[in-house]
């Protein structure tokens, strides 16, 4: 068995709130790090579009913008995330705040803590970089462990045992954070408190949770992205004044630049964000009507490659 943390002698003092936060500037910055070479990349793609033909090469480019722009998005989240990493002792219970997540472990479900230096973390199934080990693993002896830890040895690391999971936070007074716990832990049970995980700001919106908007707003950017592309590829080839075919009942055609068809991908990308937009806001009061708009906007990107499938062919 695992040795457990043992908390110092101390006088008796009032028992308020007790904030540890553990070293965050080594995490801080290789994440900072990280989102300025995605944004600084993202930026030079961006040169690289704008203003460019219309074609293949383009249409990477733009890709690469946007991809870069998301990558350097979340670097930067992740980095304030382990900015605001801090693990709070309250009368009833142990708040692990991560960003905008807050860990809430109440004090009577802590069984033991079991310090680093016996135990191997081994590898963790999330964010691993240096200063910064936050996901889940399974570890010998303990079982189902949550990492929320910067730590840059073993001895850090402190294991918080519950019935249910298991916590690793990285803490360097050790016995003073056993002392806080003990010294709640002795005062008695709070009743109504478990063990949650929740969520804050534009994060707790339910539109995160609904697994039916999601995949349909992802159908509707993957037709975005098939239709731009197709237009972009073909683009170059085409004459300059072409005869403009849409599906419709009359045949009907007319003569225009080939410019023209460059607007069924800007419709394609307006239409798109107007819509999520919509139902973004719409989802919390009425999730059909959300439901509806995000749909319809895969149908309208549908119907626009349809389009321009058409008008390429034809011209």
């Amino acid at each position: 068995v695992p040795a457990l943390v043992h908390a110092r002698p101390r006088a008796r003092r009032s028992l308020g709130r007790a904030v540890f936060k553990p070293p965050r500037a080594l995490g801080v910055i290789t994440g900072g790090a990280l989102a300025a070479w995605a944004l600084i990349f993202s930026m030079l793609a961006l040169s690289v579009a704008l203003g460019a033909e219309a074609e293949f090469r383009t249409f990477l480019a733009w890709i690469a913008f946007v991809v870069l722009l998301v990558l350097a998005g979340v670097f930067a989240y992740w980095a304030y995330c382990l900015f605001t990493l801090s693990y709070t002792i309250e009368r009833a219970a142990l708040a692990i705040r991560w960003g905008v997540h807050t860990v809430t472990v109440p004090i009577e479900s802590i069984q033991r803590m079991v310090p680093g230096r016996t135990v191997e973390l081994g590898r963790v199934n999330g964010l691993s970089w240096w200063g910064c080990q936050v996901g889940r693993t399974t570890i010998p002896r303990i079982g189902d462990t949550l990492v929320f830890s910067t730590h840059s040895a073993a001895d850090e690391v402190i294991y918080v045992l519950t019935g249910q999971t298991a916590y690793a936070l990285t803490i360097l007074d050790q016995a003073s954070f056993a002392e806080e716990i003990q010294a709640r832990a002795a005062m008695g049970p709070v009743v109504g408190h478990t063990q949650t995980s929740t969520v804050r700001g534009v994060a707790s919106a339910r539109l995160w949770q609904d697994r039916v908007i999601l995949a349909a707003i992802g159908i509707a950017v993957v037709l975005l992205g098939v239709t731009v592309g197709y237009v972009f590829s073909k683009y170059p080839g085409m004459p300059e004044i072409v005869n403009l075919h849409f599906p419709s009942s009359g045949g009907v055609a007319r003569v225009g630049n080939k410019s023209e068809i460059l607007r069924a991908a800007y419709l394609g990308v307006g239409l798109l964000v107007v819509n999520v937009a919509f139902a973004a806001v719409a989802h919390s009061r009425e999730r059909a009507a959300a439901t509806w708009l995000v749909a319809s906007a895969g149908i309208l990107q549908a119907i626009l490659l349809a389009a321009a499938v058409v008008a390429i062919s034809r011209s």
